[in-house]
């Protein structure tokens, strides 16, 4: 191999351009030097690599100073063998190679025969003398022993030293791929990086897109803080997972776990709430009540059946082909079905009784009359009494006519609903009449995964693995009994990922490795049930099926006061990542060189859902007594009598836009691993990557905003402002500048946001001390990605909706339908006007730069910067025995151009009050209504120069109103009506920590690891007040000053193979019993205050003993809220205060395990999991309103589990 064949190969890796760079390689290599009993280098000596689990082999020569090197190479068991000449072979075995690890193994041969042999069974080594990162792995063991909720190996993650998490322990199904991905390192700037196999595995808002099943996964790696140039794309945790592949043997495993909600630990305010109404009824003297609560459950009933099957081994045809050392195949499937009663505040639902239904309301004339007396919409006229306004006849007995009753929606609708079953009394409202005590929460999910490995020769190597999952959620179904599914939300996660790789040896000094991959990430909405019908099955017109075209869905019927039926056409967004790698490794002299491109293409598409169909509701407003509020109305009877009649209040559909949004990251990286001493290695490298700012396929989109754009309506505005000036601010200083960006128009730019090229530097070094003892020191730039998997576009304007106004005279005369002649709106509800159309269209970019003034705009700077950090580590490892590895280090990270949400119109802080009294004059001045200059009366012109701009002005209650609120004329962009600027990079966090981490390896029947980190995070990524030019300083929560997390397992020394009753009728009584925990201990977040009046040191909040009715110290706070803080007030109280924190997390898993041999390579286990087994409540947060009652008392729970039961069968073969 010459370097001409390098260049080449490197430079069509480079050219490899559209795609994008991996997060981490999976796989790992072994490397060493061959010596003679001298410790001198034997070049040219033969090394064989052979993996024992598959009998796939690399055959190597050792250079000219002895080295060999084995790149690429998969987890698993390994022996290295060395031969030359007049020495004798050195074997060692015993090797297990874990995920992304470079092993040193080196081999000395003796003086003697090729044919005579000296074989060394030894422990892999646990010190890492070759880099200066760190982070964990955890090996299969770990993977398939701890305690996992559902199985969830992600959930593994915040094991790892270093690595912070909100510390809410959660149910994390298969599917939770929010929660299983909330992890932080150095502070939280940006987001993290997830990989399986080498390739990305990123879904939407920086979240890992699938989650492999603990069978699936040999070895998962978390690395912290890496000083690799071949890692890149995130400021965040790298966490890459190796699927498992077959072997020269069948093996596999048939998995079921099981859980039951009446196994789970009762919620602390649950139980509470149980116990004092038992109390309350016996203090009463209602024995027989308390006894009735006493048989009730202490919590709903639900179950879990999650399962799994796995299949690996050499892929045979019989006579034809044999895979035996070449062809591997490994396939996995898992389901998972959770039915557990919805959530309690889903259940209580208020829909029309029977008796309304047939448009008999008079029941309710008995509840209230005053409010529920319906009027006839039809005897509307001028009232006498109330000059201007209007007024109804009451409905006789309030019991509809059935010729009235003309809605041709209202069979279909009514037909829907089930009958309540919790009827109130006659005197009372029918609020809450339907308990929908059957309505499941259905979570529904399943995986295939199928990986295939062949080695066709000593030079080339194959791998391709394939992976679909899909879950659907069914909650909120409260029609399950009558039409199943139809009001269920559907929630819905999918991913497809796919790759191949090919690994070419050149020689031994060079290797090749490409990779091509891609995975489609999809989340949303589906409404299957709703989807299954259009708008005329319920009666509507045809012509909204047309409108719908192939979006229809049951048209959504909203009823004031009753549960609604229907929603939106559901949106799903599809986020996919394209990917390709070429690296190359190239081995020459004391140096190993590696070279590559990492390359990407990111596309997000999504949008064209919404109200496709129709969206009807209905109210009072036609069927009260008065036009206005002059007499009170109920809602209840009212809007479903409006339904019957066919006269709604509001109709309105919409024509919506989808989006196709794509951009680019390219990365380049060259390594050099320089063996200076045996002792001594040096790694550095450089990293350049360059990201595009994204842009829309048809430019459907809002981009930026120019601050000096003039405005149509800049100069009508400025001269209503000149008649009626306000005293802060004369008519010279009132500017009407500023307006949205459309990407592609007027000669800007394509793209949503800029683009950048970014360099990484980074270095490490690693020097063996003593034998058992390596320093690590590492360097190393980072930046993080803005990409489109994490941004969706504004499209303003590229969607409308179309609003009927079916009367200007509140019903006299109607402009829609003919109700009088008995035919109902409903049965035309967007009728043709006079353009000849039914339907409004999109402006898309005709708004021109109107199309975000009046709205309030949340935007993105176009001259974007990514996120960048600088980490350092300074660590000390030493191995004690052959089992136990220390490592202390101290870490650090410097985080600046951090993303900052800043406001391009904060009120001035000299119009703002101080000091701790509070100030009514300036928050009543600043809030006082003034004449408004954007009143659509003053642009009166437009109507005839721009019809569509102002048209669409008339939407806006910022136009309609003739006054506005004084502040609002007192900031900049005044007509925008608040304009903020994202990605602003302003932020900025800064870390020390002090981790030590103690590690014991699987020997003598246990394994162990103990983590404890001492860290401190400061952070400015937000503002004091509106007004402030730069971010403050303060306290983060994205890192906590204490930190400990342990895992372990451990075999009791019984049975077969063990130190005790090996054999006999012992061993089958006490054989086979394993036990395994994991502990994670925090301190709670830091409590986020509001802007308060306070007297004292603030040092004393924090003092007394802590209980749930007194959290703090509540003294010394303002409890008067008239004396409280008034708006426009700088903050004069901490946002955060030094040690006043939520509940901590403190939380035990453990698990007992039963192996039963059933034949030679058969076994059962049998396992039980108790998530939390110490059943500790991890409480919110305290009430932090001082005007309220629970001001310093805690009265909910966060989302962490009490104790949580899981059964668990296991068949490995």
């Amino acid at each position: 191999m010459n370097r001409r064949w390098l260049t080449v190969v490197f430079a069509a890796a480079v050219a490899l351009t559209g795609f994008r760079a991996f997060a981490q390689e999976s796989r790992g290599a072994i490397q060493g030097r061959v010596i003679d009993p001298s410790d001198a280098p034997v070049p040219g000596a033969a090394v064989l690599v052979e993996n024992r689990d598959t009998g796939t082999t690399v055959r190597l020569v050792a250079n000219a100073t002895g080295h060999y090197e084995a790149n690429l190479l998969l987890p698993g068991n390994y022996r290295v063998v060395a031969e030359s000449s007049g020495f004798k072979r050195s074997i060692r075995s015993g090797i297990v190679l874990p995920l992304s690890t470079r092993l040193e193994i080196d081999l000395k041969l003796e003086i003697g025969t090729v044919s005579d042999s000296v074989t060394v069974t030894g422990e892999t080594p646990m010190l890492d003398t070759n880099s200066a990162s760190s982070g964990m792995v955890m090996d299969n063991r770990s993977v398939m022993d701890l305690p996992l909720i559902a199985n969830n190996i992600m959930v593994m993650v915040k094991m790892t030293p270093g690595v912070q998490t909100s510390g809410v322990n959660d149910y994390l199904g298969p599917h939770s791929n929010i929660g299983a991905s909330d992890y932080r390192v150095a502070g939280g700037v940006g987001g993290n990086e997830w990989s399986i196999d080498g390739v990305p595995n990123n879904g939407a808002s920086r979240r890992s897109a699938y989650l492999p099943v603990s069978d699936t996964i040999q070895e998962m790696k978390v690395e912290t803080f890496g000083f690799d140039a071949s890692t890149g794309h995130s400021t965040g945790v790298s966490v890459t997972m190796m699927t498992k592949g077959g072997t020269n043997q069948f093996h596999g495993t048939l998995t079921e776990q099981h859980w039951q909600q009446r196994w789970h630990g009762t919620p602390f305010f649950t139980k509470q709430r149980y116990y004092r109404n038992i109390a309350a009824a016996e203090a009463a003297g209602d024995r027989a009540g308390a006894d009735a609560l006493r048989s009730q459950d202490k919590q709903a009933t639900g179950r879990s059946n999650n399962y799994t099957g796995t299949i690996g081994g050499p892929i045979k045809i019989p006579k034809l082909f044999d895979g035996k050392d070449k062809l591997f195949f490994f396939f996995s499937y898992q389901g998972n079905k959770d039915k557990v009663a919805d959530l309690p505040d889903r259940l209580n639902k208020t829909i029309p009784t029977v008796a309304d239904r047939g448009g008999d309301f008079s029941r309710f004339l008995g509840v209230n009359a005053g409010l529920y007396q319906l009027y006839d919409p039809l005897s509307v006229r001028a009232d006498a009494a109330r000059p201007t306004h209007f007024i109804r006849d009451p409905i006789p007995g309030n019991i509809l006519a059935q010729s009235r009753i003309v809605n041709p929606a209202a069979p279909f609708y009514t037909k829907l609903l089930p009958v309540p079953n919790n009827d109130v009394d006659l005197k009372r409202e029918p609020t809450n009449n339907f308990l929908a005590l059957t309505t499941p929460l259905l979570r529904d999910y399943f995986a295939y995964s199928n990986r295939i490995d062949y080695q066709l020769s000593n030079r080339h190597r194959f791998f391709g693995r394939w992976s679909y999952n899909d879950w659907v959620n069914n909650a909120n179904d409260w029609m399950y009994d009558t039409v199943r599914g139809l009001q269920a939300d559907n929630g819905i996660r999918t991913n497809l990922g796919a790759t191949v790789d090919w690994v070419f040896t050149a020689s031994s000094a060079t290797v090749l490795d490409v990779s091509l991959s891609v995975n489609n990430y999809r989340e949303g909405s589906a409404a299957f049930a709703a989807r299954q019908y259009k708008p005329s099955d319920a009666g509507l017109p045809a012509y909204l099926d047309a409108k719908a075209g192939s979006l229809t869905i049951l048209p959504q019927m909203a009823f004031a006061g009753y549960e609604s039926i229907s929603f939106n056409y559901p949106s799903t967004t599809n986020f996919r990542t394209s990917a390709v790698k070429a690296d190359v490794t190239h081995i020459r002299g004391y140096h190993t060189i590696r070279a590559g491109a990492d390359l990407r293409g990111q596309y997000r598409t999504g949008g064209a859902g919404g109200n496709t169909s129709g969206a009807f509701s209905f109210d009072n407003q036609y069927t009260r007594r008065n036009e206005d509020t002059f007499t009170p109305a109920g809602s209840l009877a009212h809007s479903w009598a409006a339904f019957l009649m066919g006269i709604p209040s509001s109709a309105n559909v919409a024509t919506t836009d989808s989006y196709a949004t794509y951009n680019p990251y390219l990365g380049w990286y060259a390594q050099d691993q320089w063996r200076i001493t045996p002792k001594l290695s040096l790694n550095a490298g450089i990293r350049i990557e360059y990201e595009k700012g994204p842009t829309e396929r048809f430019n459907r989109a809002i981009s930026s905003f120019d601050p000096a754009a003039k405005l149509p309506i800049t100069d009508d505005a400025q001269a209503a402002y000149a008649r009626n000036t306000v005293p802060e601010l004369g008519a010279g200083e009132f500017a009407v500048r500023g307006a949205s960006i459309y990407p592609g128009v007027g000669g800007s730019s394509r793209q949503l946001w800029g683009n950048e090229l970014m360099w990484l530097p980074r270095v490490g070094v690693a020097y063996q001390v003593r034998r058992k003892t390596v320093f690590r020191v590492g360097y190393g730039m980072y930046y993080d990605t803005l990409n489109v998997l994490n941004e969706a576009p504004d499209q303003t304007g590229f969607s409308r909706a179309t609003s009927t106004v079916f009367t200007n005279d509140f019903g006299v005369n109607w402009l829609a339908g003919d109700p009088r002649r008995g035919v109902s709106p409903m049965s035309d509800p967007f009728p043709v006007r006079a353009n000849g159309t039914r339907f409004d269209t999109p402006a898309r970019d005709a708004l021109g730069t109107m199309a975000r003034a009046g709205r309030g705009w949340t935007y993105s700077l176009y001259d974007v910067r990514h996120a960048r950090q600088q980490r350092w580590r300074v660590g000390l490892q030493h191995q004690l025995g052959s089992d136990w590895l220390i490592d202390a280090a101290y870490a650090g990270s410097y985080s600046d151009r951090a993303s900052v949400n800043s406001s391009l119109s904060p009120l001035a802080e000299k119009y703002w009050a101080d000091g701790q009294a509070r100030n009514n004059t300036i928050a009543n001045n600043l809030n006082g209504n003034v004449a408004n200059p954007f009143a659509i009366g003053n642009f009166s012109g437009l109507a005839a120069t721009s019809p569509l701009i102002y048209q669409d002005m008339t939407t806006l209650g910022f136009y309609t109103s003739t006054t506005i609120r004084k502040n609002q004329l007192l900031r900049a962009y005044p007509q925008m009506n608040g304009v903020t600027q994202r990605l602003t990079p302003l932020g900025e966090a800064k870390t020390h920590e002090f981790a030590v981490q103690i590690q014991k390896r699987f020997a003598s029947g246990f394994n162990m690891n103990f983590n404890y980190v001492r860290q401190y995070v400061r952070e400015r990524t937000a503002y004091l007040n509106e007004f402030d030019a730069v971010p403050f300083w303060v306290e983060s929560n994205n890192g906590r000053p204490h930190r400990v997390t342990a895992t372990g397992i451990y075999e009791f020394p019984f049975g077969k193979g063990r130190r005790w009753a090996r054999d006999g009728l012992l061993s089958h009584a006490f054989g086979g019993f394993q036990a395994a925990a994991t502990y994670e201990w925090q301190p709670g977040p830091l409590l986020n205050w509001g802007n308060l009046f306070y007297s004292g040191d603030t040092a004393s909040i924090n003092g007394g003993d802590r209980t749930l009715d007194r959290w703090f110290n509540p003294s010394g706070f303002e409890t008067v809220a008239a004396r409280g803080p008034a708006a426009f007030h700088r903050r004069v109280f901490p946002t955060r205060i030094d040690g006043v924190r939520a509940d901590m997390t403190n939380q035990w898993n453990v698990n007992l395990q039963r192996d039963f041999r059933i034949r030679e390579r058969v076994t059962f286990q049998v396992r039980v999991d108790a998530l939390n087994i110490q059943n500790r409540t991890q409480f919110g947060d305290p009430g932090l309103n001082p005007f309220s009652t629970d001001f310093g008392r805690i009265t909910s729970q966060t989302n962490t589990r009490n104790r949580f039961l899981q059964l668990q069968g296991r068949i490995r073969f």
